[in-house]
């Protein structure tokens, strides 16, 4: 008679699934009863959120894919996107904290959606407004145990003219509320609103002063629904020509890429603690990458989009010459560049419009209710 089958203890059971990306734990939800349970349990979601697993989502005119770049093959997985029932051309994508935001430019439509691809999950938030709502961003008011979604945007009551009013849309009740803000603190460039980062509910973004002509980080906080300086950059000295991109680090910290127009050279800092209202912002510089081959990361037409990953720069933007996709990786004064879509029959080629950013897979469900 055979041995009985040995089991191993929960407690490394759970182990073992906390580190399963998850695509594969999607599948596992069948396995039994206990392990469905263990994936919707709010402490299984931090521990798997603590582990990142960066991934690219890119956006063509009709279809979402991510990209893995810790695969080898660096494949193009096409995502769940029936459900979306929009054509994705000129759609901005960016995060809200764990969840994917899609924010739709044409003031017919007059809807966005928070989507979670690993999950599946797709939940539309339709703008009940008479007029054209140029949406900024979506955040929640982080002093309150659950998430109230908001957006913040613009009232404009001739399309393409200076913004008229600033407003925040409540998605629960579909209402608009103006906000007096002074002009010097409104985000009023395209740049901003495509490449804003959410942390912890709020928008942040980078400004210059008008009078004094310093680079600093702008914020929208939700909660006190008010527009605030976080602090300045770490440099001063950089000339408007260069690039500066922020990005989330480490899940609570920013990182930021500098890099210079005429040498090309990359500077990586990130602040030293987590990014509150209690701390002050300390920069402290992560790497400097010299590789002779860097993109130029200047005047993008879709932007970039990177993460550091192993003590490695990874990057996402269009490429020099042609502006199809590319993934740059870079590490010392290395840096390899991989043509997107290369193994799907020359997809690149034909890839004439993109948008993309950085995405930590995970198990955050999206609100079926706001």
């Amino acid at each position: 008679m055979p041995p009985p089958q040995a089991r191993l203890p929960w407690e490394l059971e759970e182990e073992i699934l906390t580190r399963l990306p998850p695509k594969v734990l999607v599948r596992f939800r069948t396995v039994c009863k206990q392990w469905n349970s263990l994936f919707n349990d709010r402490s299984f979601i931090y521990n798997h959120l603590s582990l990142p697993r960066p991934q690219f989502i890119l956006l063509t005119k009709h279809t979402i894919y991510s990209i893995d770049i810790t695969d080898p093959t660096m494949k193009l997985l096409e995502r769940h996107t029936s459900r979306l029932g929009l054509c994705l051309h000129n759609a901005n994508i960016t995060t809200c904290d764990e969840l994917l935001f899609f924010n739709y430019p044409r003031p017919w439509e007059k809807k966005t959606s928070l989507w979670n691809p690993w999950l599946r999950q797709v939940k539309w938030i339709n703008l009940v407004v008479d007029k054209h709502f140029d949406v900024f961003g979506l955040g929640y008011d982080n002093s309150r145990p659950e998430k109230v979604y908001k957006m913040l945007g613009y009232m404009r009551y001739q399309i393409n003219v200076y913004p008229d009013r600033v407003v925040i849309y409540e998605c629960a009740f579909q209402t608009l509320r103006f906000i007096d803000t002074p002009d010097e603190d409104m985000p009023m460039s395209e740049t901003a609103k495509s490449s804003h980062v959410s942390l912890n509910g709020n928008l942040y973004w980078i400004a210059c002063n008008r009078q004094t002509r310093e680079y600093f980080i702008q914020s929208f906080d939700f909660s006190s629904e008010i527009f605030k300086p976080v602090c300045l950059l770490p440099f001063q000295e950089s000339p408007s020509c260069d690039e500066h991109v922020l990005a989330v680090f480490k899940g609570d910290r920013f990182s930021l890429l500098m890099q210079c127009y005429l040498t090309r050279k990359i500077d990586i800092w990130v602040t030293k603690r987590k990014i509150d209202d209690t701390e002050e912002v300390v920069w402290m510089k992560l790497m400097t990458l010299t590789a002779t081959n860097l993109p130029k990361l200047f005047n993008k037409l879709y932007g970039v989009s990177y993460f550091i990953y192993d003590k490695t720069l990874v990057m996402c933007c269009g490429d020099d010459e042609s502006g199809k996709p590319c993934i740059y990786i870079v590490k010392g004064d290395t840096c390899d560049k991989i043509h997107i879509g290369a193994d799907l029959n020359s997809l690149a080629s034909r890839i004439t419009w993109f948008s993309h950013c950085a995405y930590v897979p995970n198990w955050t469900s999206v609100p079926l209710e706001f």
